[in-house]
């Protein structure tokens, strides 16, 4: 006897509420350390579940119960501030410098040309304050700067990062519907969306956290649709603006053909967002060179077994080029469309550099929304587990090599499956 649709649905519900229950246990028992790979693992295994059933609803039906169920883990997500990051205090105070009429690049924060902006939240004693890496300037671009600008415009734009953490719920929600629009413009399933709106990493990075990374994947997205459609000016348009909010979406490859076109559109965009900054000789490159010393010394680690520590970072820089020229060329039969490239070029960097933030990892979630493979939600999930290392009793290099070296492995035996396939076909066809 069939199913009527209101199984499914009640199934659906149920994991939603599951995915509430985790999120709340996330954000109380957040401090306890070791509830982090736990809770965060738990959640995806749930979401691989719930897309499952969301499936089985009829297409308008499950639409709206996943838009609406990402509505509803959004909000509660803001029920507390961000638990898990610092960075958002950064973006707070980036946007009150920036709306006060100095040049966030100028100076850093605990610089005396800036004491009239401090107060208890950020500067409780007086002195240093209490965001990241504090004698040091900004390394947010601009795109970003203006977004952190215009949150601390709105009324309680200084209440502790609410606003900035609802601005970017607001921002994942709309990317759920540009998700929808481009799968069916494309004539394709639209409930895929459910890998973005409800995965773990957009709940707990967007409303959440409030990470930027947010507004760069929206970005990503628009650029993707945009490619769908041929237009590849608008394409490099939308990567630059992905650019300029965070640098990493810089790695989304584009066909060969549209590199001057687009790549002149990205370039243009990002220089124009730095311009304004750039008068008076400030230096816009802020503490990039800086956070990039730092974080080269936890890179690479799935190669650090292979190789001679002394060596690493030049074959992974040499796999990033060849891996981009590989994607971005079409060599592999298995990648067949720009989804599934810019998610093979930004994944596999990414399990490469081995990061441990997790938020870089969600345009890589709006590409699995998109179309691209569900096997790379892995690496989001992993990094959950890097990112817990500490607390876990375990160094950053072991957790690296376990968690995304498992993700890794079953990458690469998918794709190697896929194209063995993709190769079948390609000659059968030509019999």
């Amino acid at each position: 006897m069939p199913r009527s649709p209101a199984d499914p649905l009640r199934a659906t519900i149920l994991a939603w509420v599951a995915l509430a229950g985790l999120l709340v246990a996330a954000q109380q028992s957040w401090a306890a350390g070791a509830w982090r790979p736990v809770v965060a693992s738990a959640m995806f295994v749930v979401l691989v579940y719930a897309g499952g059933v969301a499936v089985s609803l009829p297409e308008r039906l499950a639409v709206r119960v996943v838009v609406l169920g990402g509505v509803g883990l959004q909000a509660l997500a803001l029920r507390v501030r961000p638990w898990s990051t610092d960075d958002f205090l950064r973006y707070v105070w980036d946007g009150r410098v920036l709306l006060s009429g100095v040049n966030p690049y100028r100076y850093p924060p605990g610089d005396p040309a800036l004491a009239a902006l401090r107060d208890p939240w950020l500067f409780p004693d007086g002195q240093m304050p209490a965001l990241n890496h504090p004698t040091e300037r900004t390394i947010y671009p601009p795109i970003a700067q203006a977004f952190f600008g215009g949150a601390e415009a709105l009324p309680g734009g200084d209440g502790r990062g609410l606003v900035l953490q609802a601005l970017l719920a607001v921002v994942a929600i709309l990317t759920s519907l540009m998700i929808i629009s481009a799968r069916r413009a494309q004539g394709r399933d639209p409930r895929r969306v459910i890998w973005w709106a409800w995965c773990p990493t957009v709940i707990l990075e967007a409303g959440g956290n409030a990470h930027i990374d947010t507004l760069a994947a929206l970005f990503v997205v628009g650029a993707v649709m945009a490619a769908a459609r041929h237009r590849s000016v608008w394409s490099g348009l939308l990567v630059g603006l992905a650019t300029g909010t965070k640098l990493t979406p810089v790695l989304v490859g584009l066909p060969p053909r549209w590199w001057v076109r687009a790549g002149a559109a990205a370039v243009v965009v990002v220089v124009l967002g730095y311009l304004p900054f750039a008068s008076g000789g400030v230096d816009v490159t802020g503490f990039l060179r800086g956070y990039a010393g730092e974080e080269a010394t936890d890179r690479w680690d799935l190669l650090r077994p292979l190789l001679p520590d002394a060596i690493v970072p030049a074959v992974g820089l040499g796999l990033l080029v060849l891996l981009a020229l590989s994607i971005s060329a079409g060599w592999w039969h298995s990648l067949t469309s720009t989804v599934d490239r810019a998610a093979a070029l930004l994944g596999g960097t990414w399990l490469l550099l081995t990061p441990a933030y997790p938020w870089y990892f969600l345009p890589l979630v709006a590409l699995v929304a998109l179309g691209a493979t569900r096997l790379w939600l892995l690496p989001c999930a992993a990094a959950y587990v890097v990112y817990a290392a500490a607390d876990l009793g375990h160094t950053y290099y072991l957790t690296r090599v376990i968690a995304y070296g498992g993700a890794a492995a079953a990458l690469v035996l998918a794709g190697w499956r896929a194209e063995r396939t993709a190769r079948a076909r390609d000659g059968a066809g030509s019999r």
